[in-house]
C-alpha cells in the first residue's frame, strides 16, 4: 500500500568529516582517499545540505560527493563543491561553501563518500545535515 500520510524525518544530526588527502578519480573506481560522509539508517536518510569549511589556507580544490549503492559499494559521482583559493588570516575568514537539496534521500545501506581534489594542509571540514526516518 502507498504512503499517503507526509514522512518527516525523526531524527535530526550534523554529520561531520575532515578530508586532506587529494583524490582526482571521479568515476569512483578508486576509492584510496575518499572518505564517508554518512550511511543512511535502515528506514531510510534525507540530506538537505552538504557543505564544506576549510580549515586554513587553500590553494583550490573541489570537494567531490559521491554516492553508493545499497551495499555501501561502487560509488557514483553525484554532486562538487568549488573552494577557490583563499589565504585565511586573523582578518579574512576561510571559504564556507554550502549545497543545498530539496530531493536527496538515501536507501538503506547507501553512503555518501567525499573527497577533495587538492590536499589541503589543514583539511577540508565536509558536513551533512541530515535527518533519519
Amino acid at each position: 500500500m502507498a504512503n499517503v500520510k507526509p514522512i518527516f524525518p525523526l531524527t535530526p544530526e550534523m554529520a561531520i568529516v575532515t578530508v586532506s588527502a587529494a583524490t582526482t578519480d571521479r568515476t569512483g573506481a578508486t576509492t584510496a582517499n575518499l572518505v564517508d560522509l554518512l550511511e543512511a539508517t535502515t528506514s531510510g536518510t534525507k540530506v538537505t545540505q552538504i557543505g564544506a569549511k576549510v580549515a586554513g589556507d587553500n590553494d583550490g580544490t573541489l570537494v567531490l560527493i559521491f554516492i553508493t549503492d545499497t551495499n555501501g559499494l561502487n560509488p557514483k559521482l553525484f554532486d562538487e563543491i568549488g573552494l577557490s583559493s583563499e589565504t585565511a588570516t586573523t582578518t579574512v575568514s576561510s571559504q564556507r561553501q554550502v549545497n543545498t537539496y530539496g530531493d536527496l534521500q538515501l536507501k538503506s545501506g547507501q553512503k555518501i563518500q567525499v573527497g577533495i581534489t587538492e590536499a589541503v594542509a589543514d583539511g577540508v571540514n565536509i558536513f551533512a545535515s541530515k535527518g533519519d526516518f
